[in-house]
């Protein structure tokens, strides 16, 4: 069984869905905070920088790092189809569009929503902030234009489409993301006709 730290609407949420979709075997601990913003210490014992998600494996070894969690899944529940496999046409693009989301888009909806663990100025967090949200249209624009007029970037639905989905959830605001990027919209939507997607979106209460 994997087990799966997480926080509802954060970024387990897509991690969560993939394993739901696989038909995977897990569970899911909900982490709470204490009054100073941190973990509980036993989590720190399991994933020392209390990062969520973190994701414990049937071995009982420890992963973190949400994109390669998802790639791994893939990878041991083939059948499901959610990722080409080596070899298969469209794995390059699979492992560039997945590690582009957590690289690129995760990082800034990071900066953006906490600027101030990302300057050691106090004054200097509008400015951190501000750049954030300038990259994130930058980067959302780039993987719409990529993802052109298809429902999902690979051609059918795979876990960069999951990841995808999750991430256009934090955008600033996602009624204006989907305004500006109509196919965004249509990627979003589609990735929700799948059931299980379904179900794990509306136990995060996304």
């Amino acid at each position: 069984m994997y087990t799966l730290y997480a926080r509802n609407q954060a970024g387990s949420v897509a991690v969560e869905a993939l394993l739901a979709a696989c038909g995977a075997d897990y569970k899911v601990v909900v982490l709470n905070r204490k009054p100073d913003g941190s973990f509980e210490d036993y989590f720190l014992a399991i994933n020392p920088k209390a990062e969520v998600p973190t994701l414990v494996l049937p071995d009982g070894s420890v992963m973190t790092e949400s994109a390669a969690m998802m790639i791994y899944i893939c990878e041991q529940y083939p059948q499901a189809g959610f990722a080409p496999l080596p070899g298969e046409p469209g794995r390059a693009q699979f492992l560039r569009w997945q590690v582009y989301l957590a690289a690129a888009l995760y990082g800034s909806d990071l900066r953006l929503f906490y600027p101030q663990r990302f300057t050691t100025d106090a004054n200097g967090a509008e400015g951190v902030k501000a750049k954030a949200a300038e990259m994130m249209a930058q980067e959302f624009a780039i993987y719409a234009d990529a993802l052109a007029d298809r429902s999902f970037m690979l051609g059918r639905l795979s876990a960069v489409d999951i990841y995808a989905a999750m991430l256009c959830t934090w955008a600033p605001d996602m009624g204006a993301l989907f305004a500006t990027h109509p196919n965004l919209k249509r990627m979003y939507d589609a990735v929700l006709q799948n059931e299980a997607v379904q179900k794990v979106w509306a136990r995060n209460e996304m």
